[in-house]
């Protein structure tokens, strides 16, 4: 009589569960598919004939001989079906929830044991925990549910979301072992974009509008080529941002996509530029006649600097006479990061004369780059070696004859010294031949959707986390 009366608790319980599922939506709410409601009716009556089987047969049910169970076929759960980021997992799986974040030094299985699991059961879990997510990538900060049985003592599993776009499951099967499960939520690809022009500054205008870190930090490497974002940007100049983001099934927007068109127009002058991929698989930046927009060579080597001295002749600071100033002066704060303005070989790092420390790469095309008065060089810079545009070559400071920490940057183009800031001249590499015709039937396309995408609403997307702080962004804009 009892195991009936365990069975008929159990069967209980999953018709009170499954109808409540399947007759709502994801928000707690009514269903209004009516596949959904026959689901669910059917379940509940099917429910209520084997109770009424169960009843009708007690007797008959005390006299079957126990024989060995056959293992059932996989039952599909709530989780197997539903991504329930917004439904609480109480009402979910009943109970009673216990809410955890990760500390320093914690793990899963003493995690579950100080919380009121036994030794044997916290084994279990993390055993099945691990099929489907490596214990070792649990970080701090990141929050584990436990869920217990109505009488709040009986372990029935947990839940984590590592990230947004995925939810770890492990439930107490009806065996009593532990089953994981990970569900992959689907998000719904949107375009949407900011069109407007500059009041404060380009991030806080575009961050505003709705665009997320991401974009706008995709936006200013395409640009940071060919303008100098310290000082070429004035109050009034346009810019316009397409972009993708996702968004779950409630309409929140989940993270940020790529940049698809961009177009910006310092002082006036207007540029576009529009993400494709070549037949290599390669994704990059290209102008409307398809040339990348990363160029040859930057026009500055190091963020946040002031421009300090321009090229062409002045009056020397220490020498005190006006003599030809062979390149330009970026003032900025010691040991400030300076990066190599093109690709190219390193022909030499070293103290060099009035220079101080001193390095010296061959690009291209006859072009040559020099950065003076360095503090120190980074790891790896000696002669001979290859550098990548953009890579750490070393650091502000004030070595040899310099009045203060700043870098003497100079651009020689065949044995000639010349102006740096006159660099957005150079032109980026353009697509092969071959790669035209699907570079323009992209550009057609981007240009239709433009057209039909609506502007980003505010507050800012809805910034989500992964959105601005946990991005790993991915720079595009090179061309290869």
């Amino acid at each position: 009589m009892s195991a009936f009366k365990n069975k008929l608790s159990w069967l209980r319980t999953a018709m009170r569960n499954d109808a409540k599922i399947l007759l709502g939506d994801t928000r707690g709410k009514a269903a209004k598919n009516a596949k959904t409601l026959l689901i669910g009716v059917g379940v509940f009556l099917g429910g209520a004939l084997a109770l009424s089987s169960f009843a009708s047969n007690d007797q008959a049910v005390q006299q079957i001989p126990v024989v060995e169970a056959i293992p059932a076929a996989p039952v599909l759960t709530a989780a197997d079906i539903y991504d329930f980021r917004s439904l609480s997992e109480q009402e979910l799986l009943g109970g009673t929830t216990k809410s955890l974040v990760l500390k320093s030094g914690q793990s899963l299985g003493p995690l579950l044991q100080k919380n009121g699991v036994d030794p044997n059961t916290a084994y279990a879990v993390t055993q099945a925990f691990s099929e489907v997510y490596n214990p070792r990538d649990l970080r701090v900060g990141q929050r584990i549910n436990l869920y217990f049985g109505e009488d709040g003592a009986t372990f029935n599993g947990i839940s984590l979301k590592p990230n947004s776009e995925n939810t770890v499951f492990v439930n107490r099967a009806m065996g009593g072992n532990f089953a994981s499960k990970k569900i992959a939520a689907e998000f719904n690809k949107e375009l949407v974009r900011v069109d407007a022009a500059i009041e404060n500054s380009l991030y806080l205008d575009a961050q505003a509008l709705g665009a997320p870190d991401k974009v706008i930090v995709q936006f200013s490497h395409i640009y940071a080529h060919s303008v100098d974002f310290q000082r070429d940007i004035r109050a009034g100049d346009k810019f316009e941002m397409m972009f993708e983001v996702f968004r779950d099934h409630q309409g929140k927007t989940i993270k940020a996509g790529d940049l698809v068109y961009t177009s910006f127009s310092p002082r006036g002058k207007t540029s576009e530029y529009y993400l494709f991929e070549n037949a290599k698989g390669r994704e990059g930046y290209y102008d409307a006649n398809g040339k990348g927009a990363k160029r040859m060579l930057m026009r500055t080597p190091v963020n946040g600097a002031r421009l300090s001295s321009r090229f062409g002749r002045r009056k020397h600071p220490i020498l005190g006479y006006r003599k030809n100033h062979t390149g330009v002066d970026f003032a900025a704060p010691r040991g400030t990061p300076i990066m190599a303005a093109g690709t190219g070989t390193i022909e030499r790092a070293n103290r060099f004369s009035t220079f101080g420390n001193y390095v010296r790469i061959r690009h291209s095309d006859g072009y040559k780059t020099a950065y003076a008065h360095m503090k120190g060089f980074a790891r790896g810079i000696k002669k001979g070696r290859r550098v990548v545009q953009g890579q750490t070559i070393g650091y502000v400071g004030t070595t040899g004859r310099s009045t203060g920490p700043h870098l003497h940057y100079e651009v020689h183009k065949n044995g000639r010294k010349i102006n740096p800031m006159r660099l957005s001249t150079l032109s980026g590499k353009p697509l092969l031949k071959s790669d035209i015709p699907a570079f323009k039937k992209r550009v057609a396309e981007i240009i239709v959707k433009k057209a039909e995408t609506e502007l980003a609403l505010t507050p800012a997307v809805e910034q989500a986390a992964d959105m601005s702080t946990n991005i790993a962004v991915e720079d595009k804009v090179g061309n290869h």
